[in-house]
This record gives structure tokens, C-alpha cells and sequence, in this order.
């Protein structure tokens, strides 16, 4: 049934459908629109195109052939089965140095103890008040083992996160005081660091803690502290691109002058890496090029499974064993040490450095945050599409 309105200004007569008319047509309209697409899968081999509206295409050649991935493989189902893996694997790697200390610490607690007491930061009370120094070195070293320990299994575990990360940010904190090491510049910075990636997870797994303000603040606070130890780094290689030294071989000097290329390249790498990974500009990226850069550096500075052999019932260490970078008392030098003592120190710092890794690759998992210039940032294309 059609309703005629009388004819407009312009001289043409309009209709108006009932509703029965109006559902019939757009049961035609659906019949046609897919004789249409079938037409069109004919004369394109089978496949239609879908493009929703307002889509843009793939833009740069990295996401052009991740998209193009994401098309062979069901990367969906491929998150959804490892994801929870990779978490675990991360937080593993978070707490490795703790889980290594405290077991170390738990074999050679004397020694320890020892070690803070004269050579730590009661070495002044060593000579007046022996018996004190050492009941507060047993004290100290106590809480620091039931910390590292208790605290990294309730992260792996996930139970209590609030007081274990608490637990662990403390310990690091006092690490370096307790040992004597705040001269030691590696140290302090590996440890800031491995702050940061504490108070990253803290803020992932301890949201309903604070406010969302404060807990966007611990983010941003954690992301500024986990390139400390790549700016150490970038100042080491920009003091010994200044330290060239004269010569008039000129195989000396080329050979000189490449590796004052390679520094400042490294240094400027390290300098815009850590600038990103503070400003939340493509961090997660940036977070995870130097997680792998800083794993490499480890196998290659601490290899310490490669400087201990077993043979004739005992362990043999490595002589040529380089010595790491420690601070030393006045009286101490570095062939004062024993082999094994050298060793343990590799082992130490190839477990700090794989767990600052650590700390970079939970930057890379949950996100700069919300105060970062890339809020939202994804670190792959293929990945977002997979989450919609």
C-alpha cells in the first residue's frame, strides 16, 4: 500500500512505504547484495574481500609483514595457549638473582656474614665491638635471606604480591649498603634497574592497592629507574671514546679509530634507548631490543658455567677468570681473591643481569602506562588484531 503526499516546490511526487512494503524490499535488497558477492567470489577465484569501514591499510613494511603473518597463523590461539607461559617465564627471570643469592647465601651464611661485618658498612665498629657487629650481620643477612626467598616464591606463585614485592624492593635497596658497594657504579645501577621492574609488577599485580593515579605514578616511576643500567653503560662507553690514546702506527690508529666509531654508535643507541624507554615513546619495543641486547652481554661478560669443570672428585675453577667490577677496600686487591670466590662473583652478576632482562621484558608485557607519551601503545600489530 502506497500513501501519496501532495506534490513539493519541486515538482516530484514522494511515497512513503508501509512497513510490511519496506521489510519485503530489504528482504530483496539482501537477496541481491549477495547474488552481487557471489559474483564477485566467481570472478575473484573464490575469495571475498570484507573491509570494514573506516579501516586503514597496514602502513610501514614491519606491520605490512606481520599482518601478512597473522594471516598464515592463528596467532589468537597461539596467545591464548603461551601468554600465561611467557608471564611466568618473565617473572622467573625477575627473581632469578634473588632465588640464586639466597641459596648462596644459605650455604656460606658464615661467610657472609664475614663479609658484611668487615668488609661492609660495619666494618668502622669491626675493631671496637666485634660481638655487636656480628649478631647485627646475622640479623641483617637473616631477613635478607627469608625476604629473597619467600618473596620470590609467592611472586611465582602469585600469593601475597603486595608484601612480597615489598619484601624484595627493600632487600635491593639495602643490598649495596649492607656489602659496602654504593662506590660500586654497576652495581647500584643493575640494582635501580631491577627496582624498576619490581615496581612494574607491582603495579600490574597490585591495582587494587592504591588509586589508579598512584598506581599510574608507580609505572612511571618504575619505567624511569629501569634504563639506569643502560645509562651506566653509555657513560662507560663514552669515557673510553674520549680516552684514545697517541700513536704513530697508523694499523694502530685505524684500528683505534674503528672502535671509537663502534663506541659512539653504542652509545648512542644505549642514550636514545633509555630516552624512549623513560618517555613511554615506543617503549615496549625499545624494552625488548635491549632485554636481548643485555642477555647477550651477559653470556658474554659471566659465562660462569663455562669457568667451572668437575675433575677427580672435586671442582676445578678457570685460572684466566677475568675479574668483574667490584668496590674494593683500600687494603684489598683483586688477587686477593680465590678462584671460587671470582666464580661465584660471575655467577652473581649473570643472574642480576639476566634478571634486570627481566624487568625490561615485563615493560614490554604490561605497557608503559598511562603517563607516557604512547599510552596505548601495542607492540605488534599482530598481536592487537588477534585481541579484538
Amino acid at each position: 500500500m502506497v500513501n501519496e503526499i501532495p506534490q513539493g516546490t519541486n515538482g516530484v511526487r514522494t511515497a512513503m512505504r508501509t512497513p510490511r512494503d519496506s521489510s519485503t524490499n530489504d528482504g530483496n535488497d539482501d537477496i541481491e547484495m549477495q547474488h552481487l558477492l557471489d559474483q564477485q567470489g566467481n570472478h575473484t577465484g573464490g575469495k571475498v574481500a570484507l573491509v570494514k569501514a573506516g579501516a586503514k591499510k597496514p602502513e610501514g613494511f614491519f606491520q605490512r609483514h606481520m599482518m601478512s603473518l597473522d594471516e598464515r597463523l592463528n596467532v589468537k590461539m597461539l596467545m591464548r595457549v603461551w601468554k600465561p607461559r611467557l608471564e611466568s617465564v618473565v617473572r622467573l627471570m625477575l627473581v632469578a638473582t634473588f632465588l640464586d643469592d639466597s641459596l648462596h647465601t644459605a650455604i656460606s651464611f658464615s661467610e657472609h656474614t664475614n663479609q658484611v661485618g668487615k668488609d661492609g658498612c660495619l666494618n668502622r665498629l669491626a675493631t671496637t665491638s666485634p660481638e655487636l657487629v656480628a649478631i647485627l650481620s646475622t640479623v641483617a643477612l637473616g631477613i635478607g635471606l627469608v625476604a629473597q626467598s619467600l618473596g620470590s616464591f609467592c611472586l611465582l606463585a602469585l600469593l601475597q604480591p603486595d608484601y612480597a614485592t615489598k619484601a624484595l624492593i627493600g632487600w635491593t635497596i639495602a643490598q649495596p649498603v649492607l656489602y659496602g658497594q654504593l662506590s660500586n657504579a654497576e652495581f647500584v645501577a643493575e640494582s635501580l634497574s631491577l627496582v624498576g621492574g619490581l615496581l612494574t609488577l607491582r603495579a600490574h599485580l597490585v591495582p587494587e592497592q592504591a588509586t589508579y593515579v598512584t598506581s599510574a605514578r608507580v609505572q612511571l616511576l618504575g619505567r624511569l629507574l629501569l634504563p639506569a643500567m643502560h645509562l651506566y653503560y653509555a657513560g662507560l662507553f663514552l669515557f673510553s671514546a674520549l680516552a684514545l690514546d697517541e700513536t704513530t702506527s697508523l694499523a694502530t690508529y685505524v684500528s683505534s679509530l674503528s672502535m671509537f666509531v663502534v663506541r659512539v654508535v653504542a652509545l648512542v643507541a644505549l642514550a636514545i634507548g633509555s630516552a624512549f624507554v623513560a618517555a613511554g615513546l615506543r617503549s615496549r619495543l625499545v624494552a625488548s631490543l635491549l632485554a636481548l641486547v643485555n642477555i647477550g652481554c651477559v653470556f658474554r661478560q659471566h659465562p660462569f658455567f663455562r669457568f667451572v669443570r668437575f675433575e677427580n672428585g672435586k671442582w676445578e675453577y678457570d685460572e684466566d677468570m677475568s675479574m668483574p667490577r667490584i668496590a674494593l677496600p683500600t687494603d684489598i686487591s683483586p688477587d686477593d681473591f680465590y678462584l671460587r670466590q671470582v666464580y661465584d662473583l660471575h655467577r652473581y652478576y649473570f643472574f642480576l643481569g639476566l634478571s634486570t632482562s627481566g624487568a625490561l621484558l615485563l615493560l614490554a608485557q604490561f605497557g608503559p602506562g598511562k603517563i607516557a607519551v604512547h599510552k596505548d601503545e601495542v607492540l605488534l600489530p599482530v598481536a592487537a588484531r588477534a585481541q579484538d
